[in-house]
């Protein structure tokens, strides 16, 4: 293209047709025109993008729980904890209707009971059987019972001074002399010290629990199939009876072997409390047999 004087002065020639109307340039200006245009929009779309995120209103959290969450519906309240009952504990149901004295007594007892309070169950018991008149005979047989199981459990829970007594080892000394010297037996010797090798006491070193001097003795009841065993005139532990008494009633003295001679009255226990009643019945104890 090109400019020339016309008549109305300089004018527009077009020029060649193959000449192109923007000329070499032209393109190159466009290029670089639309270029930026591009980078400017890019710009533009940057700045905004994290100015929209700004702008974006957050949710708090407890909207969105309720949101997501289905609203929790009236629950039932829940049941009593259960309370683990000690095993053998003494249950009577009808304490309420009890003597206030029996009442009070049972409600101690069942309070120790729970506390695992072995000294105030086992007076507690005593009292209550001892009671004038015996308000509360019908539960005799039970209250006996748990009181054995309590007194054995004190008796070797090596704390109960009233029954044993602690020995230092003196030279010479060996299981089976201080048990025969204590009146007691080497199988309680033995229950009574768990932790303590007993065949290689040592001498002014060791210590040794043992049963001071018990005065044991067991009453057979012919008609009940039953038998207590007494410490020191007092109820220690009832046992029953597997079979009928054959031995004649009367006293007798235990030898050092017990087991023939219990079988030889035909006193027969479970092997269980065989073993327990020979633990604790030293040699040249009183033994009973009564009708009763």
């Amino acid at each position: 293209m090109s400019l020339a004087r016309g008549i109305y002065g300089i004018e527009y020639n077009p020029g060649r047709r193959d000449e192109h109307p923007l000329g070499p340039f032209g393109w190159l200006v466009i290029l670089v025109l639309l270029a930026a245009a591009v980078s400017l929009v890019v710009t533009l779309c940057r700045r905004k993008s994290p100015q929209a995120e700004d702008m974006t209103v957050e949710t708090p959290p407890e909207i969105v729980q309720e949101a997501v969450e289905p609203r929790p519906q009236e629950q039932t309240p829940p049941p009593p904890p259960v309370v683990e009952v000690p095993h053998n504990v003494v249950v009577v149901n009808d304490i309420a209707s009890r003597s206030p004295q029996v009442r009070n007594l049972l409600l101690r007892l069942e309070a120790a009971e729970q506390e695992r309070d072995l000294a105030l169950a086992v007076t507690t018991i005593e009292q209550i059987r001892l009671l004038p008149g015996q308000p509360a005979a019908d539960l005799d047989d039970v209250l006996a019972r748990r009181l054995g199981a309590l007194n054995l459990s004190w008796l070797f829970d090596g704390k109960n001074a009233q029954w044993v007594s602690e020995v230092k080892v003196k030279a010479g000394d060996s299981a089976t002399r201080i048990a025969q010297e204590h009146g007691s037996t080497l199988a309680s010797l033995r229950k009574l010290n768990p932790g303590l090798d007993l065949e290689k006491l040592r001498a002014g070193r060791d210590k040794v629990l043992v049963m001071n001097h018990p005065r044991f003795n067991l009453i057979v009841y012919v008609r009940t199939r039953t038998a207590d065993l007494q410490l020191n005139g007092k109820f220690f532990k009832r046992y029953d009876l597997r079979d009928s008494v054959t031995g004649a009633i009367g006293s007798y003295e235990t030898p050092a072997n017990l087991r023939p001679f219990l079988a030889e009255k035909g006193i027969w226990f479970s092997a269980a409390d065989r073993t327990e009643i020979e633990m604790l019945l030293p040699h040249r104890s009183s033994l009973l047999i009564a009708e009763l």
